[in-house]
């Protein structure tokens, strides 16, 4: 039997009016409202849709990346050794990202390991061992702030902290670009 195309799309048009796609219309709208994860990047920071913030992002932009997940806190120290700073920090992620003149120049990420992580999927939680088989990876013998370590990136680096010196400790928190510290 023949099915003449009007009568295909005359059912495709009952099915639409009915609502048999409107759920998986719903469903599409919610993926994209939901938040993705953020890519943390030698450079700045990135979401896996292609958005690029650089060091050099406007505060605005980066704020609005990060209100995805929920609401920030926003503060200044002036007593930073790289000169005053405004960070927008997120609870519901661990991430702080820095600000010099309202411009991204770095960022700090202690969260859960899910909201954030290096492109080479490496993030708070992965191993030493981990991390060196995915990248360069250099010990910070003198740091007066911890188990700190520097590892390679195309872009740059991204230091940060380890639970201890073995194999098996794992990655407390990760930084990029100017932070900060007091060594």
């Amino acid at each position: 039997m023949i099915i003449p195309k009007a009568c295909v799309a005359a059912a495709a048009l009952l099915m639409i009016a009915s609502g048999c796609s409107s759920e998986t219309q719903m469903d599409a709208s919610k993926r994209l409202d939901q938040p993705q994860i953020i890519i943390l990047q030698a450079d700045g920071l990135a979401r896996p849709d292609g958005t690029l913030l650089h060091y050099g992002s406007d505060i605005k932009s980066v704020t609005a990346m990060i209100e995805r997940f929920g609401p920030v806190d926003q503060h200044r120290n002036t007593d930073c050794g790289a000169g005053p700073m405004a960070f927008v920090a997120s609870p519901a992620t661990g991430l702080t990202a820095n600000f010099q003149n309202d411009q991204l120049v770095g960022w700090f990420y202690d969260g859960n390991g899910r909201s954030a992580r290096l492109v080479n999927d490496i993030s708070v939680g992965s191993t030493y061992t981990e991390l060196s088989n995915a990248m360069p990876v250099e010990m910070q013998a003198d740091s007066t702030l911890g188990v700190e370590f520097f590892a390679g990136d195309p872009a740059g680096f991204v230091g940060g902290f380890l639970s201890g010196q073995s194999h098996d400790a794992v990655v407390e928190s990760l930084y990029s670009g100017t932070n900060c510290f007091f060594r």
